[in-house]
């Protein structure tokens, strides 16, 4: 799960809170978007390096499709309209892959941070597995469409072990996991002897899922974004939109630098910052914090573990990294602002450290790298992807938030394919703006065009 799934801001830390400096008071410290999203000191940033800077729009264009965003949602959907034959265009208020994704922890995981037994109350039986499988069916949808990138971004096929936090949560899980079978979701019950055999983790039991996997999302946004470049997709970074109006016919996309975009489609995959245009209900932001450890000295460890994550709200989560080291988030906490959240992160890496202590009976390794960021998540787990009821229909919206969120971003690309050629998707319904069952053109922000 990419359990930093939306937009992310911090600092590097190092146990303490680094004190200010003349140099951090300087432009272009403060003036630097990213920042604004995630951590400067992100691991797959730091692990990958920058990459080349993008052209910034310099003049007012047209297009046939506008996408605002370009991190790992934007990258997949703009793959996926390609072949739809239109002109595309592609803005960011930073570079490619330079926001939400870099401090991304690309766990890949088809179970939705809602049980299956609770979406089935909110939902209904029928739309609840639909949701489930939808996201189980995402692993071979990306394996098929992506043979070659998918080696180069380091994804690999894992399994993941959900534990239970305490005594408590062991009936709940045992009854999730008898629900996910009954939908034909391979995974099996593990008792705390055999838990702590095979991986070390002191909890009363746990549901392993066969089905899992992990990925260098940096990589894979910029790969995608460079083959969609060779099909001439045009991306413009350090490109700001800060309004979309329009009437029905035509949208504009108004930058920060004085340049409007003329396009017929318009498609905002940015992250949490999507919210700016739309009003308030949508989706709740909070903190959450992650570090990398220092390269381990038995490899072994890193090549066996599962993807692992915990019942406990919020929960604790960790993966393994292509260079041995561990992958460690969790500790949220609701948001406030960007200052408040990165005073809080040397407490929160303490927090994550005896976390970690408890959940193992040994230290934590030596932390190399950690970071603080915001992320999104809606009321029920689920995405909100397409139309929004009451806006402009040629305006929509990929809002893959949660512990899903490339998960939800593989499907992105056919629903909203699907509804700029005016058809209907199978997965409008549970993933689409329509189960909120209100209008949400009232309050709209941002100068956003209803129909």
């Amino acid at each position: 799960m990419g359990r930093i799934a939306a937009a992310h801001s911090g600092l590097f830390l190092t146990g303490r809170v680094p004190r200010a400096t003349y140099a951090h008071r300087m432009w272009p410290f403060r003036r630097n978007s990213a920042h604004t999203v995630r951590s400067s000191e992100a691991y797959w940033l730091l692990r990958n390096g920058i990459g080349d800077a993008g052209p910034e729009l310099t003049e007012s264009i047209d297009c046939d499709i506008a996408i605002v965003g370009a991190g790992i949602t934007a990258a997949l959907v703009a793959d996926a309209l390609i072949s739809t034959g239109k002109r595309i265009v592609v803005l960011d208020a930073r570079d490619v892959a330079q926001g939400s994704t870099a401090a991304s922890t690309a766990l890949l995981q088809y179970e939705i941070d809602t049980h299956l037994v609770d979406l089935v109350k909110i939902l209904g039986a029928t739309p609840a597995t639909r949701a489930y499988r939808a996201c189980a069916a995402s692993f071979t949808m990306l394996e098929q469409r992506f043979p070659e990138l998918l080696p180069h971004s380091n994804y690999e096929r894992r399994p993941s072990l959900y534990l239970a936090s305490d005594e408590r949560a062991v009936d709940t899980l045992r009854e999730e996991m008898g629900a996910r079978r009954g939908i034909g979701l391979a995974c099996e019950w593990l008792e705390a002897d055999e838990l702590r055999r095979r991986f070390g983790c002191q909890r009363p039991g746990a549901i392993l899922s066969a089905l899992g996997a992990q990925v260098d999302p940096f990589r894979l946004a910029r790969s995608l974004f460079a083959s969609c470049a060779r099909h001439g997709v045009r991306l413009f970074a350090r490109t700001k939109v800060t309004h979309i109006d329009g009437d029905s016919a035509t949208l504009k996309l108004r930058t920060a630098g004085g340049h409007t975009v003329a396009a017929a489609h318009v498609v905002v995959c940015a992250g949490y910052e999507s919210l700016d245009f739309l009003p308030g209900g949508v989706a709740n932001v909070n903190n959450t914090f992650a570090l990398v450890t220092e390269p381990l000295a038995s490899r072994e460890k890193i090549g066996t573990l599962p993807l692992i994550w915990e019942s406990a709200r919020p929960y604790l989560y960790l993966r393994g990294t292509p260079d041995g080291r561990l992958l460690v988030g969790g500790a949220d906490v609701p948001f406030k602002n960007a200052a408040a959240r990165d005073l809080l992160l040397p407490r929160q890496l303490r927090r994550l450290q005896e976390q970690y202590a408890e959940l193992f009976g040994t230290e934590l390794p030596p932390v190399a790298h950690a970071w603080a960021g915001s992320f999104a998540e809606t009321q029920d787990g689920l995405p909100f992807i397409g139309r929004v009821p009451g806006m402009n229909p040629r305006l929509q919206f990929a809002l893959c938030y949660g512990g899903n969120g490339i998960t939800y971003s593989v499907h992105a690309g056919e629903i909203i394919r699907a509804g700029i050629e005016g058809r209907e998707h199978a997965l409008d319904d549970i993933f689409g703006f329509g189960r909120l069952g209100t209008d949400l053109s009232a309050g709209r922000q941002r100068g956003v065009a209803s129909s």
